[in-house]
């Protein structure tokens, strides 16, 4: 069984890289590229949803046979080396730590700069869309080096085609989740990468701390025991849910109500120079506190189960 906390660890990892400062400034350029209308029609809502929609994910699609194709190379290399699997976990442990610490030192400036892919013009249909998605994937390497290095020395462990094709779609789809949102609600989406702007430096930090833990376990071999104890803790969830249903569905559901409604508390009582001032929730905070207090409802209704979720999810990504 292929180490399954890493599937969740790719799928960070494609967030944190998205969040780089080679791509968060620049993602209204690459909609409005890919879209083939300028930006301040995005904004303004003039263009098609659909279209833009279907394009961005063709874009992501293109990106993602570049990084997948890297994993196949990488895992069928790391096959080569099965024989040696202490030797090569520990070898690859701390390359991956050292890349962790070039990312908050940045040490080796090399390993942070971008290839430009300048095109003439914008994709032409929907194949160009994919063309130019797998260009700018090629440009991307170098400036997201560091973690999709990191990624793809998993998939080298691992042993396993199979299992690099999964980490690196996993990885793919971290990274391109916030591109198809970025496409679908443009101009909500670079308002908030606008106000994120200001912690890249903190989530680049992040990014390298998590690379170095992922290099510590790697090289320690600890990676497989980690993912079983988690699955373990996953089947210990089932089985405590199947025996106290009545309490758990209560204690899920208000779980789940306390943190949808947690954006409106917040927004009612905020605190601005010593005076609560009550703000405007706006249609994203009465949305989530709205869907999650329904989650809730159909919890304790028994129509869904909730903790049975959280007990699939530990179990099938061992996080």
């Amino acid at each position: 069984m292929m180490p399954t906390p890493t599937l969740a660890l790719s799928f960070a990892a494609g967030i944190l890289a998205f969040l780089s400062p080679c791509i968060v400034p620049l993602v209204p350029s690459y909609i409005s590229f890919i879209g083939g209308v300028a930006a301040g029609e995005l904004r303004e809502g003039h263009a098609g949803r659909g279209a833009i929609l279907l394009r961005t994910v063709l874009f992501v699609l293109g990106f993602s046979i570049v990084f997948v194709a890297l994993g196949v190379l990488f895992s069928g290399s790391g096959m080569l080396f099965s024989r040696a699997g202490t030797v090569v976990n520990i070898v690859a442990g701390v390359i991956v730590i050292i890349l962790g610490l070039n990312i908050i030192f940045d040490f080796w400036k090399v390993l942070n700069v971008e290839r430009k892919v300048h095109l003439n013009g914008r994709p032409a249909g929907h194949v160009g869309a994919v063309l130019v998605g797998m260009a700018f994937g090629a440009g991307w390497t170098p400036c997201i080096g560091p973690i999709l290095a990191g990624i793809l020395l998993l998939a080298g462990t691992s042993g396993s085609v199979g299992a690099g094709i999964t980490y690196l779609a996993a990885f793919s789809i971290g990274l391109g989740v916030p591109f198809v949102l970025a496409g679908v609600f443009f101009s909500r989406m670079t308002t908030f990468l606008n106000r994120i702007k200001r912690y890249l430096p903190a989530i680049k930090v992040g990014s390298g701390v998590l690379l170095v833990g992922v290099g510590v376990l790697i090289a320690l071999g600890r990676l497989q025991q980690l993912s079983a104890r988690l699955i373990a803790a996953g089947s210990r969830l089932a089985a405590w849910d199947a025996a106290h249903s009545v309490l758990s569905n209560w204690l899920f559901a208000g779980a789940v109500a306390l943190i949808a409604m947690m954006p409106v508390i917040v927004a009612i009582f905020r605190r601005r120079n010593g005076n609560l001032r009550v703000q405007p929730l706006g249609w994203p905070r009465v949305t989530i506190a709205a869907a999650g207090l329904v989650l809730a409802v159909l919890n304790v209704t028994e129509v869904i189960s909730i903790a049975s979720w959280f007990s699939g999810w530990f179990r099938f990504t061992g996080l």
